[in-house]
């Protein structure tokens, strides 16, 4: 590995070399090399050929570095070069490769148009997952600093019609600025959320919170307040809290995100119906959670009246776990005799749905048995643990 790494050192020192001696020449003359190297390279990282893939971009590198440190070939070279190292599992030779590449894409880019930080986004997301986990709350917070002082600059902004422009992409709404604006900047958002979610893996929830109301804001500001990805950003808040058994704070984001998926797609469109579902689910249990019973139970039986699976056989699976959360619900009220029809619809839906032996019946099986303890049906309970029973090849 030192070897490997110190060749490179080498070849990216003499390549510095011939440019500062030599000339502008040699640098066009190796245009036409790195650009069939470059892409070849690429080509057979794709194909997984990784023996090729190394040596090859390998060779990008060294023929990138003759066209200058702040060149943007040269930080692409780097990049796809420590792709293949993170992919191989070379994570210790892949961290260096990857910061000397946000090195030279800042050289080579307009820092104060925040096109950097899809990249420093990837760099954060590498420190958590493959690399120095505390290189990447630094790196964090300054591209949380990039995009909350954006954002001030906005709320500073004098009233009346704004424009997006270059450099300021956050001194209007986009509604009115170019198109070509548009992207980059959704792109801060995308970047902060997939960063919030590698601070939420190792549980680090305050920069989580962070980085997801950064990405709201960006969204509302860019966006407008009716849009469905601002629904993505407060259920990605409400994860948080809840990872922090903040279930009060928990619901009300929830709320958010089911009544925004609801008055931007509606609830009849073919599309509509699984998001508005999924998001209704999901603050229902959180209400269960918190001993809501009732209000949950309004809300799956909301889902039943929606009737979203009508004439779509390919969405039982999800209309068998509405039967039984609905069921388990009854059973939790300790409403026994409502939760028996239920259930059982939620399993004949399920056993229709993925086949008599699946695996997935198991949990339907056994909150019958369950529900049927509590109405003192032995029979129909034992029936039901011994198909349980009979799938997972146990005993009873």
């Amino acid at each position: 590995m030192k070897f490997r790494q110190a060749k490179l050192q080498i070849a990216l020192c003499l390549s510095a070399f011939l440019l500062s001696s030599g000339s502008a020449f040699a640098a066009d003359s190796n245009q036409d090399k790195w650009q069939k190297i470059y892409t070849t390279g690429k080509e057979s990282l794709r194909l997984a050929e990784y023996g090729k893939a190394e040596r090859q971009l390998n060779q990008a590198v060294i023929l990138s570095a003759a066209f200058g440190e702040g060149d943007k070939r040269f930080a692409d070279s780097l990049g796809s070069y420590g792709e293949y190292l993170t992919i191989r599992g070379r994570f210790g030779e892949a961290e260096p490769i990857l910061e000397e590449e946000l090195h030279a894409r800042e050289l080579c880019t307009d820092t104060t148009s925040g096109a950097i930080l899809p990249s420093m986004s990837s760099l954060v997301g590498f420190y958590i997952n493959n690399g120095t986990q505390a290189k990447a709350a630094p790196l964090a917070e300054r591209l949380l600093a990039f995009v909350e002082g954006k954002m001030s600059e906005h709320r500073q902004a004098q009233s009346g019609p704004l424009t997006l422009k270059k450099g300021q992409p956050l001194t209007g709404w986009a509604g009115s600025a170019a198109k070509s604006m548009v992207t980059p900047v959704i792109e801060w958002a995308i970047a902060l959320d997939a960063i919030g979610n590698d601070f939420k893996s190792i549980k680090d929830y305050d920069m989580a919170e962070r980085l997801f109301d950064a990405a709201l804001e960006v969204k509302e500001t860019v966006l407008g307040k009716d849009h469905l990805s601002l629904a993505n950003s407060f259920d990605n808040l409400a994860a948080v809290y809840q990872e922090r058994q903040d279930e009060a704070r928990a619901e009300q984001y929830y709320r958010y995100a089911l009544e925004t998926t609801i008055r931007v797609l509606g609830e009849k469109e073919p599309l509509a119906y699984a998001q508005v579902y999924n998001r209704l689910d999901k603050l229902a249990k959180c209400l269960v959670k918190q001993q809501k019973y009732e209000e949950a139970e309004t809300l799956y039986l909301s889902a039943i009246k929606r009737d979203f699976w009508k004439d779509d056989p390919s969405k039982a699976g999800v209309e068998a776990r509405l039967y039984y959360s609905l069921g388990n619900v009854y059973v939790l009220e300790k409403k026994f005799e409502l939760a028996e029809p239920v259930l059982k619809k939620a399993l004949e839906v399920a056993e229709g749905y993925f086949g008599s032996e699946s695996i997935s019946l198991v949990p339907f099986f056994q909150r019958n048995a369950d529900n049927m303890y509590y109405l003192k049906k032995d029979d129909l309970r034992v029936q039901y643990k011994s198909r349980a029973n009979a799938i997972t090849d146990t005993t009873m």
